[in-house]
């Protein structure tokens, strides 16, 4: 098993961004039209004191951000989590450029190693990318694949 490096790695996960983010970019501009438009009717702009405010569009916007996150979350682990699971062993992003996610043992993860990787995807990035940055250097594994066991290799 030859360990895929950081460029092909990064190169999958921009591909892997457009997949999921083109969608959910049309997503959110379908419910943030909704929702102002909606935190927009709650407020009589004509005989409404300019000062006087009741929270509701404030409320309106956060029930949107919270549905955003929430949404988003869950494409995240439905995409990354079960396609990294699935039979493909790898997202969109990595089939294409001949790439595969294995355990330790060269194996296909489990649902739940997938679904962890999502979520230690989100802390390989919280501090400036230095969980994706440890790629280039070492064993070729971000802090994600530490924390779960993994490893991305070429199909062979």
């Amino acid at each position: 098993m030859r360990p895929a490096g950081f460029w092909i790695r990064f190169l999958a996960y921009l591909i892997d961004g457009f997949v999921l983010g083109i969608p959910l970019f049309i997503i959110q501009m379908i419910l943030g039209f909704i929702f102002v438009g909606g935190s927009l009717m709650t407020t009589d702009f004509e005989t409404q004191d300019p000062s006087y405010y009741d929270g509701a569009a404030a409320g309106i916007i956060l029930v949107y951000y919270f549905i955003m996150i929430v949404l988003s979350i869950a494409a995240g682990i439905f995409y990354y989590g079960l396609m990294t699971a699935s039979k493909y062993q790898g997202t969109l992003g990595k089939m294409l450029l001949g790439l595969k996610v294995v355990n330790e043992a060269g194996e296909k993860v489990s649902k739940g190693q997938a679904i962890g990787r999502y979520f230690a995807y989100i802390l390989s990035g919280v501090v400036l990318y230095i969980g994706f940055i440890m790629i280039a250097f070492g064993p070729k594994k971000g802090l994600h694949d530490y924390i779960c066991n993994t490893r991305v290799v070429y199909k062979d």
